[in-house]
């Protein structure tokens, strides 16, 4: 064989031995992912509510970070490169939190092994210092590319923009996002700052590129459609870990409101991953996906796992979890009422419901000693359900966790109508619908179908004898609700803007709540269309 061609067959050779080479480069990596736990530390059943030895034999309990440290150890026996990621709003949800703060859940994120994690705008409701002693708790870092922290806060120097994880010789960085509008949902105090999330991901984006590192994960607390958005303006991202809009991901689910991963395809051939597991770890997220030797997706695959009755509980981390539960329990038994029929709490963003019949008509009760007629609630306040049966401090700790106080002010006609219009416009999307109004002394009607800021149709209002006339623009009513709607939550600045005469006594919801159901024992609620929708 001449030598010219020896050369070029040997060349040939080495081409064809270099292909397994290069396929070998490629990047296998499993995210096992979590977000909006809100406390459940113990296992739960179909309500939100406290889940008994009895509940448990029947098979009725899921979640809690036992069933998740089942789940998380069999995935990670099957070896391969695993990140386990936490997408925001550990805080707010159950007595574990309202006794412990953020040393329980900090003892169990570290226990679990997670990687990093991201601000949820619910981990700024007990202040800043809570905050900080909960990150300075955790053996890995808190992370949010859009938050400031100025030298007068508690939180200065305890948030990084992002981190960068060297995994199977490749550079993987994991950037955070928090919610942007926190400072409306929460109350992050003075001297910390939140923005806009595309520019400042956009910004570490390419910082991390121009450092060799080919593989971005954004870990978001921006809800579904802040995700897709995000996408859209950093096509850099590979892969975008999700939380806030309490919604599931997932393939063959009834209830998931798209496949998992949800892919946005770009016009440069490149694509980003979506996912997201729903709320309360309910689900174990899991996503499995190759990178090529360019960093980009190149396959895909995985399905949140369920972590319900048929996924036994890690004995380890269940005694832990009973160990902190222990002090809770004689708190947690004290009952308060009794209900024969479910209270309960899953659309309560966007239709009348049971416990939100509940909290307005409480509210309303305790306003009266200030002359309010009327009563509204925001069902984003209302986090669980309650279930057949006794009703105990803890179970209305967990279905109103949050530590707001009784308000009552003067508003006009004109300023329900559109704070009801305000309630209703975020109805049909995936984000912002916890601003939804329950109310008490009102019925209304909305259609959905309707242009935002035009939904309301028909608004009656009562007397202080219970009598329904329609909604006077020009009147004066007294309404009472939450001072976390006062002062602006879920973008509510008008109550503040227009309300006079305000009347704030400290009584924290959760004990006017249980007042109300002491005195209504046993409870009697049934849906009455309050809210209605029409077509």
């Amino acid at each position: 064989m001449p030598r010219c061609k020896q050369v070029i067959y040997a060349l040939g050779l080495l081409l064809l031995s270099a292909l397994p080479a290069l396929a070998g480069n490629d990047l296998q990596l499993t995210i096992l992912h979590t977000n909006d736990i809100h406390a459940h530390l113990a296992a739960f059943d179909d309500f939100g509510a406290f889940c008994d030895q009895e509940k448990d034999a029947a098979g009725k309990c899921q979640g809690g970070v036992a069933r998740l440290a089942t789940a998380i150890g069999r995935e990670r026996a099957k070896g391969g490169n695993i990140l386990l990621l936490d997408a925001g709003d550990q805080f707010q949800g159950t007595l574990f939190f309202t006794k412990y703060k953020g040393e329980a859940l900090a003892f169990f994120m570290n226990r679990l092994g997670y990687d990093a994690t991201t601000l949820g705008n619910h981990e700024f409701d007990d202040g800043q210092a809570t905050l900080a002693n909960f990150i300075r708790a955790l053996k890995f870092p808190m992370t949010a590319a859009n938050f400031e922290a100025e030298a007068s806060s508690a939180l200065h120097g305890l948030v990084v923009p992002y981190i960068v994880r060297e995994i199977d010789g490749r550079k993987v960085g994991i950037i955070g996002v928090a919610q942007v509008k926190t400072p409306q949902m929460s109350s992050p105090g003075p001297g910390v700052s939140f923005s806009a999330p595309g520019e400042a991901v956009k910004k570490v984006a390419a910082k991390l590129r121009g450092q060799g590192v080919d593989i971005l994960i954004a870990l978001s607390h921006a809800g579904l459609s802040g995700d897709k958005k995000l996408a859209e303006k950093v096509p850099d991202l590979d892969v975008i870990v999700g939380g806030h809009s309490h919604v599931l991901l997932a393939n063959g689910v009834s209830e998931a409101v798209g496949p998992s991963p949800y892919v946005v395809e770009h016009p440069g051939g490149g694509k980003t991953l979506i996912v997201t597991a729903g709320y309360w770890g309910r689900y174990l997220g899991d996503l499995r996906a190759t990178f090529d030797v360019a960093g980009r997706v190149a396959a895909y695959g995985g399905n949140p796992i369920r972590l319900d009755g048929a996924v036994p509980e890690d004995s380890a981390t269940r005694a832990e979890v009973e160990r902190y539960a222990k002090p809770l329990a004689a708190f947690r038994e004290t009952v308060v009422g009794h209900t024969d029929k479910p209270l309960g709490a899953a659309m309560c963003r966007q239709e009348e419901c049971a416990a939100g019949d509940l909290m307005a008509e409480a509210l309303l009760a305790a306003g009266r000693r200030y002359n309010a007629t009327l009563a509204v609630a925001n069902g984003g306040g209302i986090r669980a359900g309650l279930a057949p049966g006794n009703i105990t401090l803890g179970d209305v700790l967990t279905a109103f966790p949050f530590p707001n106080t009784l308000t009552v002010v003067t508003l006009t006609g004109a300023d329900i109508k559109a704070a009801l219009e305000h309630g209703v416009g975020n109805v049909g999307l995936t984000d912002g619908t916890g601003r939804f109004l329950q109310v008490a002394g009102l019925r209304y009607a909305y259609d959905p179908a309707k242009p935002a800021g035009s939904r309301v149709s028909r608004v009656e209002a009562a007397d202080a004898a219970g009598r329904f006339t329609p909604l006077k623009p020009e009147a004066d009513y007294r309404v009472a609700m939450a001072d976390f709607l006062y002062r602006g939550g879920d973008g509510y600045t008008l109550f503040a803007k227009a309300g006079r005469d305000v009347e704030q006594d400290g009584t924290p919801v959760a004990d006017i709540v249980a007042d109300w159901l002491r005195r209504h024992d046993p409870v009697k609620l049934e849906l009455d269309g309050r809210i209605t929708t029409t077509p």
